[in-house]
């Protein structure tokens, strides 16, 4: 089937799905590495319409489902449901706490809240009231005849990460969510052969590879909460030919490769996303896995597939810093201060247009009209493109450091810190002074077996960068604070050391 902007998300998968009914299309594991359960396409399709009957007879038409969950089985049936049935998807992440699961709760007023038992403790935590359990929805084999939305129609109602503050609920359209679809086929198709990972949480990241993985007769391989050594353990296992995670995994699976000796014959691509990927960690796991990597660059507002960069782009070392290039419906541009298109090389914001954007933030007009002005979304992102086309990130707008009339890119310091080796992991952040205005900080943790000497760290990063990016302050940290999706909380650190200034 060819993918228009147009067609309803489900359709080619749950097409696929019967025309071979006995195949194998999902396996699951659990964090020991032990196979919990397995479903045939037409087991899938029974368990999907069902759910999709009874999540009719549940909820309005376009009413809002919310499923919070780890990667199942179950999980899979209800979500294909949700699809059906031509419901609202609203996605709960399990590493999320109670506060901020309220919080979503309270701007998607779902109509149906399904759970698995770790979803519910985190419900029953946030004061939510009951959940359905998953196989509740499925309890019977009744079927309801598609009503799948399509176009204009939301999709899902999804939260950013909540890094730089609480976060936002985001409306996807069918066609931001078909928009990805054509970007991610365009430069990472899939075909029968494949064997797909779903590491990554199916309420974040691994949710985008369902619908491809299925419409392309693909098998998925579900995995929860796996340590790195289990989780190699299972790709080595089930000859995993692709699979999607945050950069730390990433480096975590690396390590235990490394440690173990396993080799995974069968990979053709790791794709990461959800984060960047630091040029020197990037390359030990590039030693360890091979030019296997392969890049995707997005936010909530629009998912996944802003830009991309394949695994042969990223084997060559001078490419390493990029995103890659807009993928085919991205229309990317970089911004000035005053609104100004910027030549090839100049920095500024990473604006977006095309179907890929939200549709805008549930509840929020003003913020909303803050962030897509004149049809483009403001990304909030600093980057350059160079004359190749080749996209850049430098950080982010609100996370700019301007010390004594100087900008300084967090990131940049950050990739200074690490080349020297001396550290395990670094977070750059600025600090308000009096003098300079702001000044620069870090927060930095130990490397492996070793100790942190500030004053010759500081020294090696003012040989490379200069003075006034060299961190005036450098904290020693047991870890530094991550959310669920990998991605640092530099706000927690200037909470945390402004009150200690």
């Amino acid at each position: 089937m060819t993918l228009h902007l147009d067609t309803a998300p489900a359709t080619d998968a749950v097409e696929r799905l019967g025309r071979d009914p006995a195949r194998i299309v999902a396996v699951c594991y659990d964090a020991e590495a032990r196979k919990t359960a397995e479903i045939t396409a037409g087991r899938l399709l029974i368990a999907a319409h069902s759910a999709a009957a009874e999540i009719g007879r549940r909820t309005p038409k376009g009413g809002r489902v919310a499923i919070a969950a780890g990667n199942s089985i179950d999980h899979l049936c209800v979500w294909l449901g949700v699809q059906i049935s031509g419901r609202v998807w609203v996605p709960l992440g399990l590493s999320n706490g109670p506060e901020a699961t309220a919080h979503a709760l309270s701007l998607a007023r779902p109509d149906l809240i399904c759970a698995d038992p770790a979803g519910a403790r985190l419900l029953d935590a946030a004061d939510a009231g009951a959940a359905l359990a998953l196989d509740a929805l499925y309890a019977d084999t009744a079927r309801l005849a598609p009503s799948y939305a399509s176009g204009a129609q939301t999709m899902a109602i999804k939260f950013t990460g909540g890094s730089t503050g609480r976060p936002k609920a985001v409306v996807q359209s069918c066609r931001s969510v078909m928009a990805n679809r054509i970007n991610m086929a365009a430069r990472f198709p899939l075909a029968s052969d494949d064997v797909v990972l779903a590491s990554a949480p199916l309420t974040h990241g691994s949710s985008h590879f369902i619908l491809p993985a299925l419409a392309a007769g693909a098998r998925l391989v579900l995995v929860d909460r796996a340590s790195p050594s289990a989780l190699a353990s299972i790709m080595v296992e089930e000859r995993v030919t692709t699979g999607f995670a945050a950069p730390t995994a990433i480096q975590r699976l690396a390590a235990a490769l490394h440690d173990s000796g396993a080799r995974l014959h069968a990979l053709r691509r790791l794709i990461y996303g959800a984060a960047p990927f630091p040029e020197l960690a990037l390359a030990r796991v590039l030693e360890t896995l091979g030019p296997r990597i392969a890049g995707l660059y997005g936010q909530t507002e629009a998912p996944m597939s802003i830009a991309t960069i394949d695994e042969a782009e990223l084997a060559q070392s001078e490419l390493r810093t990029s995103v890659g290039r807009p993928a085919p419906l991205s229309t990317v541009a970089i911004l000035g201060a005053d609104g100004e298109t910027l030549a090839p090389g100049e920095t500024g914001e990473v604006t977006l247009a095309g179907p890929l954007i939200m549709d805008g933030y549930l509840g929020d007009p003003e913020k909303t009209a803050e962030t897509i002005r004149d049809g483009r979304l403001h990304t909030g992102d600093l980057g350059r493109i160079d004359i190749q086309g080749r996209l850049f990130i430098t950080g982010r707008a609100s996370e700019l450091i301007i010390s004594g009339g100087f900008n300084v890119f967090p990131s940049e310091v950050e990739a200074a810190l690490l080349a020297t080796g001396a550290v395990g992991d670094a977070c750059v952040f600025g600090a308000q002074d009096l003098d300079w205005g702001e000044r620069v900080e870090a927060a930095v943790t130990e490397p492996e077996g070793g100790r942190v000497d500030i004053d010759a760290l500081r020294a090696a990063v003012r040989d490379r960068l200069g003075p006034v990016k060299t961190p005036k302050r450098i904290h020693v940290l047991d870890a530094l604070p991550r959310n669920g999706l990998g991605k640092l909380m530099r706000s927690d650190l200037v909470r945390q050391f402004s009150e200690t200034s």
